[in-house]
């Protein structure tokens, strides 16, 4: 009867307006993970720079402490001697 297919047609109207809301909130939040994901890999990119001119330093500070130990241990052993 024409009764019961407006009904259908409502209820149809309403999952497509359902759906619609669903699509579109695949859509904000493939959005957020753009800009997420461009976000983390700048953020790694500048980790990287960041590690990449710390390393020489590390090397200069353990040099150095290196370099202090053994004179410690040479005037340790110079004043061993006497």
């Amino acid at each position: 009867s024409i009764e019961e297919l407006s009904t259908i047609f409502k209820e149809l109207s309403v999952l497509v307006i359902d759906q619609g809301t669903v699509l579109d909130r695949i859509d904000y939040n493939m959005e957020l993970v753009l800009e997420r994901t461009e976000r983390g890999i700048e953020e790694l990119v500048q980790a990287d720079k960041h590690q990449k001119s710390a390393r020489p330093l590390k090397c200069m500070v353990f040099l150095l402490v290196m370099i202090a130990i053994m004179v410690v241990i040479l005037i340790y052993k110079h004043t061993d001697s006497k």
